[in-house]
């Protein structure tokens, strides 16, 4: 499974734009966000399909597929919740 490129992270600035917002969330290269100086989200191309991995808090990672608005709507929501932690400092 392929990280997604430039060309296919293109589809999804509008979720991207959404990320860059989330308070102690950077976008370290396109694509690819840390908490921290962990990786929160990074996001793959399989089968032609966008998916995001998003940090679960114990570790590991969650996988969301991106096909509709509403699961790019649900990784947001959950980014922005799992990144509350990052404000406990």
């Amino acid at each position: 499974m392929a990280r997604a490129d430039a060309e296919a992270l293109r589809s999804l600035l509008p979720v991207l734009r959404q990320l860059r917002e989330i308070k102690g969330v950077k976008e370290k290269s396109a694509g690819i966000f840390y908490g921290r100086n962990e990786a929160f989200i990074h996001f793959h191309v399989q089968e032609g399909a966008l998916f995001a991995d998003l940090k679960k808090p114990g570790g590991g990672f969650d996988r969301y597929p991106l096909a509709t608005p509403a699961e790019q709507r649900k990784l947001v929501e959950d980014a922005k919740l799992r990144a509350r932690r990052f404000d406990d400092d």
